[in-house]
């Protein structure tokens, strides 16, 4: 009896104690679409707690598992357990709604393994990934009539991502006839009763019917194949459009080079109800990229050689013909080479990754064997990333910097050049005067010394960016061969403003022109990691991010919609496979974003990172993902820039 009493004031105790824990989990608001969100906050998602990294508003596509350059994980303090399996297959893949043009992808929720959740699935189209949800269905558009298609899905998890499902063949049907079957039904009411089986309603272009009785029951959120208890049943998309397009007119070239030209038209004319959503490109008759404006560069062509080029626009509806055809000769090649003046060609080296940190020595086994990273390079420059902290008291990953100072004889005595990076995406610097910007350098300084770099990642204050900037006005002065660069993140689209959309690059780009930053300055961008396929993040190509037009189209954006110079533009992409899945930089990327470079005249062209540059390695810092061998970026950057 007395055994039996101790164990129930024991067990009160335990559910006192976990009270105030459930409690804060509940006050944690679930992530929503068209929210403001700061640094720092703290939103639920999937059963997964993220916390806000740089400040913005959301949209849908942006949830947290989509986009790490915006959330990331919080670790949980529940006793340590993680999550240490992939989710199992996906099952019961089926379709709905077929059209002509499109169809509802459908299957059984995967059960999580031990302390996991399901962050999203992945729907694969004959084997290429077209989108990602964190839901079980998927409409899926822009398909072609009376075609047959394949479709499977995966799971992904904080540990991986599962095998793909079972294929599922899906024939569209033919296209013409009435059109209805592409209509929307009436839009749904929170008000009207739906009673009988099988009555449509609409919510933001997809239709829905229903599966029994329901009322104030949102079919956008309340849905699932037949039989899964849920009150609607998505049946696809649907449109009031019932008209392709006109087709573009006055389609011309400007800005002609050797290997690119820049492309403009008029814009399509939408019928009723309809709106021109996108434009693609045809290169003498083979589809080269797509933009939600009125003008594409077109690169990686030959010198004097005749191309022609042709435009459509899309609407919902379907694809107009294409424009008439425009013939460009592009330049004849210059034929020098050489590095242009005042361009430099670097590459990202995290410091810690096989350092010694008994001396500081920066080494490197992208090569298959640790080594001086000097012996390693084939290029001339390297970044050395990342310091962290306030100048005079920063601290390199653990090594100090008296320690990471050696490395500076060692790059003098191999003759390579180097630039001192801060900050990056796990922590932030800040240097509140310009004589602690100059000390900083000092300690560092060599003439193999070229640049400088601030890389601003974590939404920082305008104070912290304030500093940086006035500060580096200062140390200009002293030092006026130095480049000093501000990375900050990007979108990959000029459909959409990839800096001054509410995150901290805004904050940067609009600093810089206030304060009046002048000289040797770049606004880097980071040119990766876009989060979900879609043509408000990046180029789509395929359904996947085009990553070489992307990079373009964000140096574009950033000249056009913030008027800096291409002159003081980098760009800087993460080679092969990035933290989003769906997005891989591959070689040819890589040749199409460096003539753009080279055409336009760009400050600098960089890639992360120096270890990450080679097949093989134990996790994402230290291989490519995609198999090209050793230093195969590296030197693909030598070659097409014809600098080291």
């Amino acid at each position: 009896m007395k055994r039996a009493f101790l164990s129930l004031l024991l067990l009160c105790f335990l559910i006192v104690l976990l009270l105030p824990s459930a409690a804060s989990a509940q006050s944690i608001p679930n992530w929503a679409p068209n929210t403001a969100y700061a640094v720092g906050a703290l939103v639920m998602y999937n059963g997964v707690e993220y916390e806000c990294i740089q400040a913005h508003t959301s949209e849908v596509g942006w949830e947290p598992p989509n986009v790490p350059a915006l959330w990331q994980p919080v670790s949980g303090g529940g006793g340590g357990s993680s999550c240490a399996s992939a989710p199992s297959t996906p099952t019961g893949l089926s379709s709905s709604g077929t059209t002509s043009s499109g169809t509802t992808v459908s299957w059984t929720a995967v059960t999580p393994p031990a302390n996991c959740s399901i962050s999203s699935y992945a729907v694969l189209e004959n084997g290429s990934s077209i989108g990602t949800t964190s839901g079980t269905s998927l409409s899926v558009s822009g398909l072609a009539a009376s075609t047959t298609y394949k479709f499977t899905v995966e799971a992904t998890d904080s540990d991986g991502t599962s095998g793909q499902s079972s294929s599922l063949s899906v024939t569209t049907s033919a296209s013409g006839g009435g059109g209805g079957s592409g209509g929307c039904a009436p839009a749904w009411s929170p008000t009207q009763v739906y009673a009988t089986a099988g009555m449509t309603a609409s919510v933001n272009g997809v239709n829905y019917a229903n599966n029994f009785w329901t009322e104030n029951q949102n079919p956008s959120t309340n849905n699932g194949p037949a039989g899964s208890g849920q009150p609607w049943t998505s049946t696809g998309s649907c449109s009031a459009c019932a008209t392709p397009p006109n087709a573009p007119t006055n389609l011309t070239a400007s800005g002609t080079t050797s290997s690119s030209t820049t492309l403009s038209w008029t814009a399509s004319t939408a019928a009723s109800n309809c709106s021109v959503t996108q434009y693609t490109v045809f290169e003498n008759g083979a589809a080269i990229g797509s933009s939600a404006g009125t003008s594409l560069m077109a690169v990686g062509l030959s010198p004097q050689t005749t191309y022609t080029f042709t435009v459509a626009g899309i609407d919902s509806f379907g694809t107009s013909t294409q424009s008439a055809p425009l013939h460009v000769t592009t330049a004849a090649g210059s034929g020098g080479g050489g590095e242009p003046a005042g361009f430099t060609y670097a590459v990202y080296k995290d410091v810690t990754i096989n350092a010694n940190f008994n001396t500081g020595q920066q080494q490197s086994a992208v090569t298959g064997t640790v080594e001086p990273v000097t012996t390693a390079m084939p290029n001339k420059t390297l970044v050395w990333a990342f310091a962290t902290g306030t100048c005079g008291s920063e601290n390199w990953g653990g090594i100090s910097p008296a320690m990471e100072a050696t490395n500076v004889q060692d790059f003098v005595a191999a003759g390579k050049n180097y630039i001192i990076s801060t900050g990056g995406s796990a922590g932030s610097f800040d240097c509140p005067s310009g004589q602690g910007l100059i000390n900083f350098i000092n300690s560092y300084n060599s003439a193999n010394l070229v640049g400088v770099d601030f890389d601003i990642e974590l939404g920082q204050s305008q104070t912290i960016v304030d500093d940086l900037i006035n500060a580096t006005i200062a140390a200009e002065a002293q030092f006026p061969n130095l480049q000093f660069s501000f990375t900050i993140q990007s979108l990959g689209t000029t459909a959409t403003n990839p800096i001054t959309g509410g995150s901290v690059g805004t904050l940067v780009v609009s600093e810089i022109k206030r304060l009046g930053l002048g000289g040797n300055y770049v606004v880097n961008l980071m040119a990766m990691d876009y989060g979900s396929t879609n043509a408000n993040n990046c180029v789509v190509v395929n359904n996947l991010c085009d990553m070489g037009q992307s990079a373009i189209e964000a140096a574009q954006a950033l000249n056009q919609q913030s008027g800096i110079p291409f002159n003081h533009i980098g760009l800087t992409v993460d080679i092969g496979q990035n933290d989003t899945q769906d997005e891989v930089t591959s070689l040819a990327n890589v040749d199409t974003m460096l003539s753009f470079v080279k055409s336009n005249g760009l400050a600098t062209a960089r890639f992360w990172s120096f270890d990450r540059d080679t097949p093989t390695g134990n996790g994402a810092s230290t291989m490519n993902g995609n198999g090209d061998p050793p230093l195969a970026y590296n030197n693909e950057y030598v070659k097409d820039l014809g600098v080291q």
